[in-house]
């Protein structure tokens, strides 16, 4: 009998996959506690009962937190500047915002403004939105026909 439910429990082992679970945007994480720190990573080893991260988060115990993107809409100077403070000696990437002129964006594929555009082609396109859009070009068809 214990043979049959070790083969069990090594069965539903085998059956185990990491997923990667990116939760929606919330104000407020209070309420969770972690635990670990350095190579074996940052691990949510509690979620208290009714505080915000565990109703507004998709968190449950024993995730490993892998990054945490803050919103710099609205936020103060001063918080923004602390933030990026503490950040200093870690890897950080940023989602910029930039305004080019429309003739920038064509000089090489997959560039913006001599600027290389890392990232999946499907967000690649998301990046880019109009401002405004390009004036018509009245190009005649014959060059000999054009005043």
């Amino acid at each position: 009998m214990e043979a049959r439910s070790r083969s069990a429990e090594e069965l539903r082992r085998a059956e185990l996959v990491e997923i990667i679970v990116e939760t929606e945007a919330q104000t407020g994480v209070s309420g969770i506690i972690v635990a670990g720190g350095g190579r074996e990573g940052i691990f949510v080893r509690e979620l208290r009962e009714d505080s915000p991260a565990a109703r507004s988060l998709s968190l449950q115990e024993g995730d490993q937190l892998l990054s945490a993107r803050v919103f710099f809409e609205n936020v103060k100077y001063e918080d923004a500047l602390r933030l990026l403070q503490c950040a200093e000696p870690y890897k950080v990437s940023f989602c910029l915002k930039r305004t080019v002129p429309t003739g920038d964006l064509a000089l090489r594929p997959g560039t913006v403004a001599g600027y290389e555009m890392k990232g999946p082609r499907a967000k690649v396109a998301k990046l880019v939105r109009v401002l405004s859009p390009a004036p018509a070009l009245d190009c005649p068809s014959d060059p000999a026909s054009a005043p």
